[in-house]
C-alpha cells in the first residue's frame, strides 16, 4: 500500500473465488495474462494537453463526478481528462501506468469484457484499434445519453446514434436499450 493505493496485492471475488493479481497499482483482470497489448506509448512530439482536450469534448464531459473508460489510450492523457473535466477515469489496457497515481484515475488490464455494469459509465473512449467484442461491451456500460468514441471505420452496433466523424473518429451517442410497450 501507498496511502489509500494498491501497489502490489490481489484482489479477490467471495462469490465465484477468482482471484486477480494487482501489479504496480495496475490490476490484472484478463482471463489470459499472457496476452500482448498494443503499445499506447505517447507519442513523441504530441502535445498531451491538446489531446486530453479534444478527448474530453469528443466525449462531452460536462459534467463534473461522472465517470469515463480511455481504452488503450496513453495514461498520462487519462490524468489530463481527469483533471481537466473533473470525472473520474478508468484507463484499461494502456502499457504505460501513470506514475503519479491520483484519486479519480485508476488503471486496469481487460480482456474484451470491460468490468463494469451496465449502464454505469457516462463515456467510452476505445483506442486505435477496437477489437471485436469492445464495440458491444462499450455499447453495455454506457448509461442512456452517454458517448462513444471509437475509431473510424468502425461498425457501430445498435443502439447508437451517431453524432460527428472525421477521418479519425466517430462520435456516438448511446440511445439505451429499446422497451418493448404492450396495451
Amino acid at each position: 500500500m501507498d496511502g489509500r493505493f494498491v501497489i502490489e496485492g490481489k484482489l479477490g471475488c467471495p462469490m465465484c473465488s477468482a482471484s486477480y493479481p494487482i501489479a504496480g497499482g495496475v490490476a490484472d483482470l484478463r482471463e489470459s495474462r499472457e496476452a500482448k497489448l498494443v503499445n499506447v506509448n505517447d507519442t513523441p512530439g504530441e502535445d498531451a494537453d491538446a489531446t486530453a482536450l479534444r478527448v474530453a469534448a469528443m466525449l462531452g464531459l460536462t459534467r463534473a463526478g461522472g465517470v469515463a473508460v480511455l481504452s488503450a489510450m496513453p495514461s498520462s492523457v487519462a490524468g489530463l481528462v481527469a483533471e481537466l473535466a473533473s470525472v473520474r477515469v478508468v484507463g484499461t489496457n494502456a502499457t504505460t501506468p501513470s506514475s503519479d497515481e491520483r484519486e479519480n484515475v485508476a488503471m486496469v488490464l481487460s480482456d474484451e469484457r470491460l468490468p463494469f455494469a451496465s449502464g454505469s459509465i457516462d463515456a467510452v473512449m476505445l483506442g486505435s484499434v477496437a477489437r471485436s467484442g469492445e464495440v458491444g461491451e462499450a455499447v453495455r456500460v454506457l448509461r442512456t445519453g452517454g458517448r462513444l468514441v471509437v475509431p473510424a471505420g468502425t461498425a457501430l452496433g445498435g443502439n447508437l446514434r451517431e453524432l460527428a466523424r472525421d477521418d479519425r473518429y466517430i462520435v456516438a451517442e448511446s440511445t439505451g436499450p429499446l422497451l418493448n410497450l404492450s396495451r
